[in-house]
């Protein structure tokens, strides 16, 4: 029987426990996810040792886990401080989520670390990965459906066949990359993509006590960072000196306003990004800059390298 790539659904639950399966359902838990690619992989041990012949020992499998890779529509809930569905994914990215209820849902840089368990089930064959933690970029490209894209890795198991459930996805239609309120500094650039990197550095627990001698995944160090592809423009626009940030290491806030509608409003914030060099691009003859920047912390208490907002 022929297997159907858009057959394709993924479930995604915080964990109490971390590495222990928290069971995320079709009904509480689905998620619209595009582009879905799971990747096992295992550390073979080789067997070398000296024969009457050349031929090798078979192969032992050593520990096991499993990439994923897929992006999520950056949305809200459609109720001002509920999570939404995506919200263990971005936990397991090294985010603190605070919901306060009828306001808003909050999500900031964590002190310690949360995993998640994902069920991706390509139409009918179940993986359920464990003890997922890992890195997110926010794609934000005018025009387009805001995207966070995922890469996580968790905990191998071995699959199952089991019968694609029919999924409860959230109703809430995406607001699409247009009349944003934006800003760098104080300027309002003429932006085309802004691309926000959380920059987790993911690393496995390793363990002889687990199954698959990995107990979970977990985030180590993070370096926040940004690129901004805006139209170039002189030194002397006001609020608007690109050349004079990177030369002083002048730090300057970025904001971003995305729709209009309570339940539906996605605000960003990083509130001291630090610049690099501009580069120089060409988009049909206008000359553009690509700005990279660091999303640097800003209070003494850390914490507060960017800041994503749901109201």
């Amino acid at each position: 029987m022929a297997l159907y790539s858009k057959k394709t659904t993924l479930y995604a639950k915080i964990e109490t426990t971390s590495g222990t399966d928290s069971t995320p359902t079709a009904a509480a838990n689905a998620v619209i996810a595009y582009n879905v690619e799971i990747t096992p992989k295992a550390d073979m041990k080789e067997r070398s040792a000296g024969n009457a012949d050349r031929s090798a020992y078979a192969d032992i499998r050593g520990k096991s886990a499993v990439d994923l890779k897929f992006s999520v529509e950056l949305k809200g809930s459609g109720t001002a401080g509920t999570a939404a569905r995506w919200a263990p994914l971005l936990r397991a990215c090294d985010r603190l989520e605070t919901l306060n209820a009828g306001t808003n849902a909050i999500y900031t840089p964590a002190a310690t670390n949360e995993t998640c368990t994902i069920w991706v089930n390509i139409d009918g064959i179940l993986h359920k990965v464990a003890g997922c933690a890992g890195d997110c970029e926010i794609d934000l490209t005018s025009g387009d459906v805001p995207l966070l894209n995922f890469t996580l890795s968790g905990v191998y198991a071995l699959a199952t066949d089991s019968v694609i459930e029919a999924m409860t996805y959230d109703s809430t239609v995406p607001v699409i990359v247009k009349g944003t309120t934006t800003t760098f500094g104080s300027y309002s650039a003429i932006i085309e993509k802004l691309l926000l990197k959380f920059g987790n550095s993911v690393v496995e627990r390793t363990s002889m006590n687990a199954t698959e001698g990995i107990l979970a995944f977990i985030i180590g160090n993070r370096r926040p960072s940004g690129i901004m592809t805006c139209e170039a423009i002189l030194r002397a626009t006001s609020n608007a000196d690109f050349w004079s940030y990177f030369h002083s290491g002048t730090s300057k806030a970025l904001s971003m306003v995305l729709g209009a509608t309570a339940g539906n409003i996605v605000t960003i914030t990083a509130p001291a990004c630090i610049l690099s060099a501009p580069k120089y691009g060409d988009r049909d003859g206008l000359r553009t800059f690509d700005i990279e920047f660091q999303m640097a912390r800003s209070a003494a208490a850390g914490n507060d390298e960017m800041t994503i907002t749901l109201t």
